[in-house]
């Protein structure tokens, strides 16, 4: 008589079903101390591996595909950053979820920390604008924490502080309170750049120019030289009269030479032996 055939237990009716996940929890662990001990690449290909394999369980039972695919591409976003090929990071979320949009919170957290690092601010600029408009992210429990990230690691540094009130009311997804609260926080450091700001312009601005007050002492050696040259052209003329063009000459010449002497400097000093040669002529 021939033996009745004994059913397979119902994971074994799924061929190669019962192999996956242990595979994937191997890339995952693979991956996790690849990034510890700062292997990068072996980071990377055990995440590209895992994630190939996440395809083939999408339809099956009791499989959490979302869990693996995120903790995965985390990992291999890391692994960019640290071996210093961020720019295969966008193309890299791409490729596994599509677009920006649709992409995890921890996700789009993770290329916020790494751009503002890079201090790629529009580039952190199109990702928030982008994950942030999109409605099927307006009820994440982690959209108030994007915002909060934009705002202190983006806005702040790239000095649009002035910006941050319009920006919350654009944020759909925040409500009432939730602005409030955060306009209460980013308050005092607000204020504080406003007030900066315009201090900063306010020393950048031009000066007027001010004429330099006369000293008392320059002033009054200023009219004693004139009451001096008074004097002496009143006593330099009472000794060489009857006036004629020569004297007053002279009278030029000894007047000029003195102010050679007292400041010492210009074309006047040229003239000194000339005018001491007519003086003597004089008397």
């Amino acid at each position: 008589m021939a033996s009745k055939e004994v059913p397979r237990p119902k994971e074994y009716a799924e061929t190669g079903f019962s192999t996956v996940q242990p595979t994937l929890k191997q890339h995952l662990d693979n991956a996790t101390a690849a990034l510890l001990f700062k292997n990068f690449d072996a980071c990377i290909e055990h995440c590209e591996n895992g994630l190939s394999q996440v395809k083939l369980c999408t339809d099956r039972e009791n499989f959490s595909s979302k869990e693996f695919t995120e903790q995965l591409c985390v990992l291999a976003v890391q692994a960019h950053a640290e071996r210093n090929t961020w720019q295969e990071v966008l193309p890299f979320v791409q490729k596994v979820y599509g677009d920006i949009e649709h992409s995890p919170a921890a996700i789009v957290q993770l290329c916020l920390l790494l751009f503002a690092k890079l201090q790629d601010y529009p580039q952190c600029q199109a990702l928030a604008n982008i994950w942030l408009r999109n409605r099927d992210n307006y009820t994440d429990a982690e959209y108030p924490h994007i915002v909060d990230i934009y705002v202190q690691r983006v806005m702040f540094p790239w000095k649009l502080h002035s910006l941050v009130p319009a920006f919350l009311d654009t944020c759909l997804g925040l409500d009432a309170t939730q602005r409030q609260l955060m306009m209460q926080d980013y308050a005092v450091v607000i204020e504080k750049e406003i007030k900066t700001s315009t201090d900063e312009d306010d020393d950048k601005s031009p000066l007027p120019v001010k004429r330099l007050p006369i000293s008392e002492s320059d002033e009054g050696e200023s009219e004693g030289v004139w009451a001096y040259i008074r004097r002496l052209s009143a006593l330099l003329f009472r000794r060489i009269q009857p006036y004629n063009l020569t004297a007053i000459l002279s009278v030029a010449f000894i007047i000029l030479a003195f102010l050679s002497l007292r400041f010492n400097k210009g074309p006047l000093s040229r003239i000194q032996s000339t005018v001491l040669l007519l003086w003597q002529r004089l008397i």
